[in-house]
């Protein structure tokens, strides 16, 4: 992938795209989602095209809505995304919170997912600033 797709990819992640920690399966941790919404389908497509993925469709709530569409991507490869896209980045609270991701999150997440004592307790510390609501706790198993 060259340069232009990889800026272009960020302004469509600055615009667009969010960062969320999710549980995929009740038995797993959570772990990182990158998520871009839009109503045109053909952008996430060229975004899974050339980053992997999936495409959810979102049907409307209101009549006068559109369909919607979210492209996500998880787990490491969320965060590979978010390293090459990071440079290109403008919007200052989405580039603390990938920073969060990229320094803190793997240093207390064990790749096999079993977590000791003092990984969880780091994992707990860890989530309050990346939290949008950090007076909601976040439980480990």
């Amino acid at each position: 992938m060259d340069e232009c797709e990889i800026a272009y990819t960020a302004g469509l992640f600055d615009g667009e795209g969010s960062i969320s920690l999710v549980r995929q399966r009740i038995a797993r941790f959570h772990s990182p989602q990158v998520s871009v919404a839009n109503t045109d389908r053909e952008v996430l497509e060229w975004l899974q095209k050339r980053w992997g993925g999936s495409i959810v469709t979102k049907q409307p709530r209101k009549v006068a809505h559109s369909v919607s569409y979210d492209w996500r991507l998880t787990d490491r490869r969320a965060l590979s995304f978010l390293q090459l896209i990071r440079p290109y980045l403008v919007i200052e609270r989405k580039i603390r919170r990938i920073d969060l991701l990229l320094n803190d999150y793997i240093a207390c997440t064990p790749r096999n997912g079993r977590y000791t004592k003092e990984m969880s307790e780091q994992s707990k510390r860890w989530w309050r600033p990346f939290s949008p609501y950090p007076s909601i706790p976040y439980h480990f198993m």
